[in-house]
This record gives C-alpha cells, sequence and structure tokens, in this order.
C-alpha cells in the first residue's frame, strides 16, 4: 500500500456516556492516530486493519463501528476526528458526579500473520492529538486461525472512570 485509506462509515456520533460518570458535552474534536509496529516498536506495519468503536462502558469491548483504518509504509493511519467534551471540563479538578473530560472508544487491531489485539477504553481529549500505539506479535507457523490467541489479549487504555 502506497497510502493510508481510510473508511468512515458515518459522521462521528457522540461516544456512549460510561455509567456514573457520564462524559461532557460532546462540542469538542480530538484527533487518533494509530501506530502499528512489531519487534518492541521497532518496525513499522503496512497494511495493519483498525477497526475503531465507540465505547460501551468502562470494561466492555465493541461498540458502534465509526471508521476502518489501515496502516500506511510507515505504520501509522490517517488521522481521524472524534467527538470528545470540551476542553473546559478538564480545567477543574474531578469530582462525584462530574462529568468525565474526554470521551472513550475501542480499536480491533489485525493483519494477517500477527495475533489480533483490541484496545478499550482509549481517551480522546479536546485539542489534541493523541497516538495509540500497537506493537502486534507474529503468530508461530502453527498460528491460530483468524489471528486470534484462546485466551485472547485486551489492553484497557483509560483511567477507571471513578477517577
Amino acid at each position: 500500500m502506497e497510502r493510508n485509506t481510510t473508511r468512515i462509515q458515518s459522521p462521528t456520533p457522540a461516544p456512549a456516556p460510561v455509567p456514573d460518570r457520564p462524559a461532557g458535552e460532546m462540542t469538542g474534536r480530538g484527533i487518533l492516530v494509530f501506530q502499528i509496529t512489531t519487534a518492541g516498536g521497532a518496525i513499522p506495519l503496512e497494511g495493519a486493519e483498525i477497526t475503531l468503536r465507540q465505547s460501551r462502558g468502562p470494561t466492555e469491548a465493541g461498540g458502534d463501528v465509526l471508521a476502518v483504518l489501515y496502516s500506511g509504509r510507515d505504520g501509522k493511519t490517517d488521522p481521524v476526528p472524534l467527538s470528545a467534551p470540551a476542553r473546559s471540563y478538564s480545567l477543574e479538578p474531578a469530582r462525584d458526579g462530574a462529568p468525565i473530560p474526554y470521551a472513550l472508544y475501542n480499536a480491533d487491531v489485525k493483519l494477517e500473520g500477527f495475533y489480533k489485539q483490541s484496545y478499550i477504553r482509549i481517551p480522546v481529549f479536546d485539542g489534541i492529538t493523541s497516538i495509540q500505539r500497537a506493537s502486534l506479535i507474529p503468530l508461530p507457523e502453527n498460528g491460530y486461525e483468524g489471528g486470534s490467541r484462546p485466551d485472547g489479549e485486551t489492553f484497557v487504555e483509560g483511567e477507571s472512570p471513578d477517577l
């Protein structure tokens, strides 16, 4: 692949709020870029498919698909603008019942010959470009079908909703 390609499924709706800590009003925009590598970050991977989803809750994977992204020769995806709470929500200390100052997203990363990885609770802040790194692990020659290990691998990126 010469260029990174992005398929946006639909306009980016506001993510679902996290139970007991709703996200602030989604009037802001943050940017998310994925950096896909192997060998502990030493080798960029081209052609990895990243399915970006709304977060459904504090520990739940899945959610509505917002975009399907592909990494380019440098291992990076095109920047994706996403809804986020206004940055004014992050100007004061958190307190019980206060909205969280960031939006949460989930992503599944897969590439043939590598284990699939899932990332949940990726935080996105208004006015900030975030880079989500994913270092894929090669499958052994007798790898599992579908690129997933039987025990799976899930990474929780964001803080607990009760900061």
